[in-house]
């Protein structure tokens, strides 16, 4: 298996589990807490973004766009079924919140904000990727320069 095709399954997996959670964090957003929510939200952006970093920056990139489509479209058609055996069983069991209007463009707006900022997370991680790989370099640049400057001082002296 390419490493590309490895890239699509994780993503396909992550994007099947966003798909089911997100319309739960939507409904706990409404009833348990609004930054509990956010804060799972964002913890499966990190894994799934740490996870798909381990490939190719544009095989990590591929991914996280196949991830965040798959989650928002099937989390959308999911959140029709989820939504109504949700507010049943809560409204048996205790009461039903329902968010506003104002409420549910919050939680949108800032699921989309979570959601967009695994690309920002994979920029930076492959940025500091980048960065240690040319510190690596220059170090071993550096040592190679030294070991040069001296053995070219012990050659000039051995052909005197």
């Amino acid at each position: 298996m390419t490493n590309i095709q490895k890239a699509i399954k994780y993503s396909l997996i992550y994007g099947f589990i966003g798909a089911v959670l997100l319309p739960l964090i939507h409904e706990s957003y409404a009833n348990i807490g609004k930054t509990f929510s956010l804060l799972v939200l964002a913890l499966l952006v990190l894994v799934m973004t740490v996870r798909l970093s381990q490939f190719s920056f544009k095989e990590a990139l591929l991914g996280i766009t196949v991830t965040l489509s798959v989650s928002s479209v099937l989390g959308a058609c999911l959140y029709l079924f989820i939504h109504q055996r949700v507010a049943e069983f809560l409204e048996s069991n205790s009461k039903y919140f329902y968010l506003g209007v104002s409420g549910h463009f919050r939680y949108y707006f800032s699921a989309m904000l979570i959601l967009l900022s695994g690309y920002v997370m994979c920029m930076v991680i492959f940025g500091f990727k980048r960065l240690v790989r040319k510190f690596k370099d220059n170090q071993t640049a550096a040592k190679d320069y030294i070991d040069n400057a001296f053995d070219d001082v012990n050659s000039k002296e051995d052909n005197q």
